[in-house]
């Protein structure tokens, strides 16, 4: 073996653990995070019993599906359903149902924000420009997954940060608070001096947030044109990246959907203030 094919052998393990690493990272993560969410509910255990065998479930499904198709460009409609469809069910829900959009309004912004796609997608930005120099991803795929994912984990510690007024005004002391618990909180501060500051940082936290979403679109859009020009990025279809489009993906856009029904959620709010100010409390 020479030395090229060491470095080939070399990036597959890598990136093998590294990926696996991260599937287990963020599987723990929807699982603890769940069974937070459900402590005073009565069927906890259930409930996160559930979301964990979901998302092994449904990673399992698709990415034996896309590596038995023998083409990448032939497995794109199924890499674009095991990358979208949670996220399509979401926004389903949050149009027809109350009780689902009271779930999201109740979950941590935080961990929605920053938890899991902060250092997940800054470390799958780095391995898709390892697997480029390595001459095995087209170059626009590369170059557009790449340093997006990488700019978009970055900056979600900054949308996080940009959100700590919110919990300052609201007297929150816990670090995951969500909407919900801002709103418990309004009539018993004085939010009116702050809601030109609140205003700015929210727009920034969320346009951090939509260049995150927009990323996971840009970036499949990139192997679409990779494909029409006839270089086929047939390592997509393959482990250990399709682990990135089927099972890492899906869970971090999903959570991004949550975050920004809550962004969105507190912009309506400030802007409610904004013409109807809360009296000052002496």
């Amino acid at each position: 073996m020479n030395d090229q094919e060491n470095i080939q052998l070399t990036l597959e393990y890598l990136s093998i653990i590294i990926l696996g690493g991260l599937i287990i990272f963020q599987l723990s993560h929807f699982t603890v995070a769940g069974w937070k969410f459900w402590k005073n509910d009565k069927f906890r255990i259930a409930k996160t019993i559930f979301v964990a065998i979901f998302w092994i479930v449904y990673g399992t499904y698709f990415v034996i599906t896309v590596t038995n198709i023998n083409s990448y460009a032939d497995a794109v409609p199924y890499v674009l359903c095991g990358l979208y469809l949670p996220s399509l069910i979401c926004l389903i829900l949050i149009g027809v149902s109350k009780k689902f959009r009271k779930f999201i309004d109740q979950t941590s912004l935080r961990w929605t924000i920053q938890s899991v796609e902060g250092p997940a997608r800054m470390i799958v930005g780095i391995i898709f420009l390892f697997w480029f120099f390595a001459g095995r991803l087209p170059g626009i795929v590369a170059w557009v997954a790449g340093p997006g994912d990488w700019i978009a984990g970055f900056i979600a510690f900054y949308a996080v940060k940009r959100l700590r007024i919110f919990k300052k005004t609201a007297g929150l002391t816990s670090k995951h608070w969500s909407i919900d618990d801002f709103k418990n909180n309004l009539s018993k501060q004085n939010l009116n001096l702050q809601i030109a500051k609140m205003n700015k940082n929210l727009n920034i936290a969320i346009a951090f947030v939509a260049f995150g979403i927009l990323d996971f679109i840009l970036a499949p859009a990139s192997t679409a044109i990779s494909i029409l020009n006839g270089n086929v990025p047939e390592e997509m279809g393959r482990i250990p990246l399709t682990l990135i489009p089927l099972v890492l993906v899906p869970q971090v856009l999903l959570l991004e959907i949550f975050a920004m029904r809550q962004l969105i959620g507190l912009k309506k709010m400030i802007k409610t203030i904004k013409n109807k100010p809360v009296p000052n409390i002496v």
